[in-house]
């Protein structure tokens, strides 16, 4: 069965339908990106590109090329192994380039990252700005370093970025688990509720300039 960008991938699974359209269509620097058919290529299975030579994203570079044209990655399809974790787009004044894939366990085991040992693509700032979402907690708002200790303060790496993402996240996990959250079906806590062996990170969207939203996926299902 063809998957749907706009219903099957991480971003409206997570945002849903009009936060996706509202963070793709500014991901693509105003660009109605309905009008858009996604494509797919065998080479990275599972991933929606968007071929246009009139994209202009922010200066960014095409990911790869496909049939010779230009190709962008905008989202992955969701694995069906658990419930996608809603969240609302953090909107301050300007949103910009494109999803950084993550991919990596919770509780550390980066031997499935991608491109584990490459500098991660979170600019030129020496710290970035960690916002969690989680249906019926306070908002989470976490500064973690973009550059590493030497001399030269070279940019992380995208294992360190994910082990210290996965970090916050596991922090915020362990503080909403001491109080009672507003939406019973995504309480955090001991017995019946989510706990961070229930939880992977799956990548990582920038919502503005030094701020970026965890996508997290439980291992299970929930009705909400």
């Amino acid at each position: 069965m063809e998957m749907d960008l706009r219903i099957d991938g991480y971003i409206s699974q997570m945002f849903g339908p009009a936060g996706a359209d509202h963070y793709i269509t500014r991901l693509l620097s105003g660009f109605d990106y309905q009008s858009l058919e996604p494509t797919n290529t065998p080479q990275w299975p599972g991933a929606f590109f968007v071929t246009t030579p009139t994209i202009q994203t922010r200066n960014v570079p095409p990911f790869i090329h496909i049939n010779g044209w230009p190709a962008w990655l905008v989202d992955y399809q969701i694995c069906s192994s658990g419930t996608v974790v809603p969240q609302y787009v953090w909107r301050p004044n300007l949103l910009t380039i494109l999803p950084t894939p993550v991919a990596t366990p919770m509780l550390g085991n980066c031997g499935m990252l991608l491109d584990a040992h490459v500098a991660a693509l979170v600019g030129v700032c020496a710290t970035m700005r960690i916002r969690i979402k989680w249906p019926g907690y306070n908002d989470l708002d976490r500064q973690i370093m973009t550059r590493d200790q030497t001399p030269d303060r070279r940019t992380i790496t995208l294992e360190k970025l994910a082990k210290w993402v996965a970090r916050a996240v596991c922090q915020f996990l362990d503080e909403a688990g001491q109080i009672n959250g507003r939406d019973p079906a995504w309480r955090i806590g001991d017995g019946t509720g989510i706990k961070k062996e229930d939880v992977n990170l799956i990548g990582l969207v920038q919502v503005a300039q030094g701020s970026w939203e965890p996508i997290l996926q439980l291992d299970r299902f929930i009705e909400h």
